[in-house]
């Protein structure tokens, strides 16, 4: 096998800031928006700030569980930004992983994201399948998925918001006829 190019880590690492903005920027805007319609005058203001900051934190956790775990446990190991970014987590053996891969990979996000999320990166850069704590310890690996000409970057009018159908391989020896036993059957 060989060794994923850098390129992919710089898609990871956008990837994951493109996956964050898609939660966090609603979650603030809800804030403000709750902040300026309700706020109270007085001394019950500061409280009133901390219940929505709290909340706001909560919401945002939910939200990245959400785009975390169960979005990709249900469109085809990909986040939406995996999705624009044409990325997906599968199992080693190229499998769809199960709800569990997922919610291991994201505890251990804790771990992957510390200082500033660095030690992912570092671990991504020295692993020869370019792959995070998380991924390690879950038996994943993050691949590239080719566009095909059916397969539109972004959800179609039918809404479909799923993930592609299958990893597509390289072709093998048999596909570009350079095995001796298929030529020499026909």
């Amino acid at each position: 096998m060989t060794r994923p190019g850098l390129g992919v880590v710089g898609r990871r690492v956008a990837q994951f800031l493109l996956d964050e903005l898609l939660v966090f920027v609603p979650m603030l805007l809800l804030a403000i928006a709750v902040v300026w319609l309700f706020h109270p005058h007085g001394p019950g203001l500061l409280t009133f700030l901390e219940v929505v900051l709290y909340t706001m934190l909560a919401l945002d956790f939910l939200g990245l569980l959400f785009v975390t775990v169960w979005w990709p446990y249900r469109h085809g190991g990909q986040t939406p930004a995996m999705r624009w970014l044409r990325l997906r987590v599968v199992t080693l053996d190229g499998a769809h992983p199960p709800l569990s891969v997922f919610v291991v990979r994201q505890l251990l996000m804790l771990v992957d994201g510390f200082v500033w999320g660095l030690v992912g990166i570092v671990v991504m850069l020295v692993t020869r399948r370019r792959q995070r704590f998380g991924d390690v310890v879950a038996r994943t690996v993050v691949v590239r998925v080719p566009r095909s000409a059916d397969q539109a970057a972004f959800p179609g009018p039918d809404g479909d918001l799923g993930a592609v159908a299958g990893v597509q391989l390289a072709l093998d020896r048999a596909d570009v006829g350079l095995d001796r036993r298929q030529r020499n059957h026909q």
